[in-house]
């Protein structure tokens, strides 16, 4: 493989959990603080206390709650996943689920929170709260005292110099770690989406002789942009298309990952530029962008019902212009790439390419602010991974930390990202069967990667429309081994995820800093009033509803920081220093 990855044997892990003998809690906690270079500190105990053994031989009953996610025919509950009841038989304990409604998936995790009635272990994609808030309330264990005996593959990983990045993440100030993460990323994984134009409408207008202001073969400036939308425009036009758009914004009037917006020098929310941080929306960059946008709108090049449209997802945005042939630009998938939206039967033959972020040359930026929303650091563990409540017993605890413990190794990462092999009794899974997978999910002799021709990226029939995610354990904690995954994907996709990310994420802010439970709330509550603000004004801005200019601009930032963008942005500036500096 092209990294290394840790795997020590179970065994290996087992005789360590039987055999070591170390300090109280508090000392335990100390040691990871002191080996993860975090801030915490406590009292050596004098007296070592043994520590309790995981006994394999006893059964555990672990409950875990966990959104839902459509299993496609083959099970309702994530308890009959293959991979696991792979661990189930392997550990000796019974993994079930808690599952809400989709579409209640708030509402179910903050009235389980507010009734107390947790289960063992919780994922918290779903939370209102930040985990050092359910900390600070009771609701989650500390997990630092006992990664290095009950879990020494995780530990190993997250103490790795390579992995700084996932370490500093999941260890706060004070020492205390609380989740164990889901799919922490060998490799860079592939975008899903980015911005996309239909290239067979400029061939059309053109003749063949698709000419960019910019001088090169695709599309690279804002002025590049307006030349495409000019055609679209004449083409819808042309076509008689009785509803039509050459862009589509979504309802907010940006879009969610700050694609467009870095093309004019900012963010669609806090960013980092030289060691400082910054909110997008109150940045000039800002400000140009409306105003091009309102020029836009006002030519008919966007959507002019863009604002209604609130019940659209903005990755999927007005389906019957984009899959009808009446859209030119637009926030698009993998999946839509190349002619796969052509319809033969209509003649219709559409080519969608990927475009990267169009440069707001006008007001001289020379290059895009590298932001990319899409992009999930591997440090983004605290708000995707499991907490343990502080209902599970200290059995079930252990029991649960061996488990994802295995999911850090070489094999366990293997098992979540690609499933069963033949080896594992993947042809004795009743799920494995009633899909046809016969010989396993894929072949690795160490040197060759085969995948189940049924499960082959893109082209199986049980790789659709993320059906292969019911053979999978990919819902688990526990490593990303995505290499193979990304050699077998569609060109198409390798060639756009380079596109997309042409100017890459520097300027992100870290996704995995987490605040302390009063300067969550704190920023929590003026992010809900400001957001509301900017939500309510943008889409006014573009549709000249709300006179734009540069006195409303200085209104409109003035009022943003009142409603608590300046007292965010120093928090979380004090933050990203501390964060470095662990």
């Amino acid at each position: 493989m092209k990294k290394k990855i840790l795997s020590l044997l179970l065994t290996g892990a087992m005789a360590v959990s039987m055999l070591a003998g170390c300090g109280n809690s508090e000392e335990t906690n100390n040691t990871g603080s002191t080996e993860t270079g975090s801030t915490g500190t406590s009292d050596t105990s004098e007296e070592e206390l043994e520590k309790p053994v995981d006994d394999l031989t006893q059964s555990r009953d672990i409950t875990v709650w966990l959104y839902k996610d459509d299993y496609k025919i083959y099970y309702e509950s994530y308890d009959d996943n293959p991979a696991v009841q792979y661990l189930n038989d392997k550990f000796n304990c019974s993994i079930s689920f808690q599952q809400p409604a989709k579409g209640s998936e708030s509402d179910q995790f903050s009235l389980m929170i507010g009734t107390g009635s947790y289960t063992d272990v919780m994922e918290i994609s779903y939370s209102t709260e930040g985990v050092t808030t359910l900390y600070a309330d009771g609701v989650i264990q500390d997990l630092a005292p006992y990664l290095e005996t009950y879990a020494p593959n995780f530990y190993s990983f997250i103490n790795k110099e390579e992995n700084a990045d996932v370490r500093k993440a999941l260890y706060d100030e004070e020492g205390h770690l609380f989740t164990i993460p889901m799919g922490v990323n060998m490799e860079d994984t592939l975008a899903w989406g980015g911005m996309v134009y239909r290239r067979d409408i400029l061939e059309t207008m053109t003749g063949g002789y698709v000419s960019f202001p910019s001088g090169n073969e695709e599309p690279s400036t804002v002025d590049d942009m307006e030349y495409m939308l000019e055609l679209y425009t004449q083409y819808f036009a042309a076509a008689g298309f009785a509803d039509s758009a050459g862009l589509i914004l979504p309802y907010t009037g940006y879009l969610t990952f700050g694609d467009l917006l870095n093309g004019f020098g900012t963010a669609p929310s806090f960013y980092v530029e030289d060691g400082t941080v910054k909110y997008g929306p109150v940045q000039e960059g800002y400000y140009n962008y409306l105003v091009k946008m309102n020029e836009w709108y006002e030519k008919g090049y966007i959507y002019q019902d863009f604002a209604s449209r609130t019940n659209d997802v903005f990755y999927v945005p007005n389906t019957s212009l984009t899959y009808g042939g009446a859209a030119g630009i637009w926030y698009g998938l993998t999946s839509q790439l190349g002619d796969a939206m052509s319809m033969p039967e209509y003649n219709l033959i559409m080519e969608v390419n990927a475009m990267a972020a169009p440069l707001d040359t006008e007001n001289g930026v020379k290059e895009a602010l590298g932001y990319m929303g899409i992009v999930s650091d591997r440090a983004k563990m605290n708000t995707n991974g499991y907490v343990v409540s502080s209902a599970c017993s200290e059995e079930n605890l252990i029991r649960w930390l061996t488990v994802c413990d295995y999911l850090f190794t070489e094999e366990g990462g293997m098992l979540r990202v690609y499933g069963l092999t033949a080896d594992q009794g993947a042809d004795e899974n009743p799920i494995y069967q009633k899909a046809g997978i016969d010989g396993g999910a894929y072949t690795y002799d160490g040197t060759e990667f085969k995948y189940n021709e049924k499960l082959q990226p893109s082209v199986g029939e049980l790789s659709v429309e993320g059906s292969s995610n019911s053979f999978i354990g990919a819902r688990l904690p526990g490593l990303n081994i995505n290499e193979f995954e990304i050699e077998n994907s569609a060109e198409e996709a390798i060639a756009a995820n380079d596109i997309w990310k042409t100017y890459g994420s520097d300027n992100n802010y870290p996704q995995g800093i987490t605040f302390n439970a009063e300067d969550n709330n704190t920023a929590s509550t003026n992010s809900s009033a400001y957001s509301d603000y900017l939500n309510s004004m943008v889409p006014k801005f573009i549709m000249g509803t709300e006179v734009l200019n540069e006195d409303t601009w200085k209104a409109f930032v003035k009022q943003m920081n009142a409603l608590g963008v300046d007292a965010n942005t120093a928090i979380y500036q004090q933050y990203y220093d501390n964060f470095n500096a662990k």
